[in-house]
């Protein structure tokens, strides 16, 4: 070991009676810990909601997207596709139609993105057929199925209910007879027995209030016609409404739910004596998606591509969402398709169609680096306060060194040594910890309520590149801390140091 490392290290434990350098000391160390176990901590969970939110975006929208340059429609789509999809990189294509549209029910109202997709398609680019919680997206194009299915479930729960009531109505039965004797033994109503054949009708014994049928005849009779059956679409052939599939937060926002209709208006319509015709059109519900961010689930609205072009009266589509093997790569793939496609087709990667929302995010990440930083610098102070307090102290132990032979060089290297050393205890345990309160997060998770913050615990996500320039920082932050008191005791003079003494 140097001497600047051995004096160095015995400066650093100070005597019994200048414990106050020890308490200095140890704040300092405390102090840097604590910095950078804010930064890790705040980057990292600032990290897993950039990360959860670019996950929801991806999974709603495609890697990259084709657009028409003036906004004007497709038509030649086919063969846009067909050029796309020779890309070895480009594992998905789906062709969608997008507009703005109102969709109204009777209780409410609201605007959203009426998007019409290929349904045989639009899985192999986004996650809207996973994030479908009720219905299925087969019933864009047959809502009858959808139909048929709460018919099947209707009758399901009937029947349920009529073993309900024969399973009571036999209890009763069973409770009477033990109570009254046979011949004041009540009837009560014959209840179809579902497994077999109806049990015959009896009489009442007691009285004949209720006709010969027993107690309240016809109320659980097998005979009811269909057509008396309540009907879930009372306004026509279902086969005559086409598919819609809503956001959750949108379908709690109009009231609606399975086989609900709704009705969807676009201001596109036809020119009238005094301008555009709204043109409206119902629609039934057969799908509720929640992707868990709630633009996309207050917002948007899925039918299949040509309930969508027969509605909007469009022949062309709107634009080729395309799905890539690496996320990360889209911008490179996006580049190089533009070369491939005509110039009248923009081709945009998600990091453009979202560049807004992930610029804030890295400027408020930048913002909050900054921040807490000041917290290191704080406790860089305190370094620079205890070493200038063991230059005034060890005045002497200087002179004396100087005065052995020692060079101005080797007593800036003793402070410095001194400095760093709190800076890397600091930033060890600091790192340590930080990376353990990480670690807790994402093991055990923070509680948050989802109603509100839309995901149900703390994100959080651990960058490996990030973590070393806070480590970086703060050695660097400790070494700029000790170039000041160095220097001061470099540039003691033996001779008054040895007389001040």
């Amino acid at each position: 070991m140097s001497y600047e490392r051995f004096i160095g290290t015995r400066y650093l434990m100070a005597k019994r009676r200048r414990s106050v350098l020890s308490i200095i000391t140890l704040i300092s160390v405390v102090g840097v810990a604590l910095g950078v176990t804010a930064l890790i901590v705040v980057l990292s969970v600032m990290g897993g909601f950039k990360k959860d939110l670019k996950q929801k975006i991806i999974g709603q929208r495609a890697h990259i997207v084709l657009r028409s340059v003036d906004d004007e429609f497709i038509l030649d789509a086919d063969e846009i596709e067909a050029i796309a999809r020779k890309d070895s990189a480009v594992t998905g294509a789906s062709p969608f139609v997008e507009a703005e549209v109102m969709v109204s029910s009777p209780t409410n109202l609201s605007g959203v993105i009426f998007r019409g997709v290929d349904i045989h398609k639009v899985g192999a680019v986004s996650n809207l057929v996973k994030d479908i919680e009720k219905g299925k997206i087969e019933y864009l194009e047959d809502p009858q199925a959808l139909l048929d299915e709460v018919e099947k479930q209707r009758d399901e729960d009937l029947g349920e209910l009529l073993r309900k009531v024969r399973k009571e109505r036999d209890e009763r039965d069973e409770t009477a007879g033990e109570v009254l004797a046979p011949e004041f033994k009540p009837v009560l109503p014959d209840v179809p027995d579902l497994e077999g054949e109806p049990a015959p009708p009896e009489k009442l014994a007691v009285g004949d209030e209720y006709g010969d049928e027993g107690f309240m005849p016809g109320l659980l009779d097998d005979d009811t016609e269909d057509s008396e059956m309540p009907s879930i679409d009372d306004g026509g052939p279902a086969g005559d409404l086409p598919g819609i599939i809503v956001g959750r937060e949108l379908a709690r926002s109009l009231q609606v739910s399975l086989g609900d209709e709704v009705n969807v208006v676009t201001p596109n319509g036809e020119m009238g004596p005094m301008g555009p015709i709204p043109r409206s059109r119902p629609f039934r519900v057969v799908g509720v998606f929640y992707s868990g961010m709630y633009e996309y689930d207050a917002n948007y609205a899925y039918t299949s591509l040509k309930s969508a072009q027969s509605f909007l009266s469009i022949e062309g589509i709107t634009g080729i969402e395309l799905k890539t093997i690496d996320v990360e790569h889209a911008p490179a793939i996006a580049e190089r398709l533009q070369a491939q496609v005509s110039k009248n087709i923009d081709v945009l990667d998600w990091q453009e169609l979202n560049r807004s929302l992930f610029y804030a995010l890295k400027l408020e990440k930048i913002a909050m680096f900054v921040v807490l930083t000041f917290i290191i610098l704080v406790a860089s102070f305190s370094i620079v306060a205890m070493l200038i307090m063991i230059v005034i102290e060890k005045g002497r132990e200087i002179a004396i060194l100087k005065a052995l032979g020692a060079t101005n060089q080797g007593i800036m290297g003793t402070f410095i040594f001194q400095g760093m050393v709190i800076g890397t205890v600091g930033a060890f345990l600091g790192l340590i910890s930080g990376l353990g309160i990480c670690w807790f997060l994402a093991e055990f998770g923070f509680p948050l309520n989802s109603e509100v913050y839309y995901i149900s615990t703390l994100p959080v996500d651990v960058d490996t590149s990030e973590i070393t320039v806070v480590v970086l920082a703060t050695l660097v932050i400790s070494f700029l801390a000790t170039i000041y008191p160095s220097i001061q005791a470099a540039r003691l003079n033996p001779v008054q140091g040895l007389r001040d003494d």
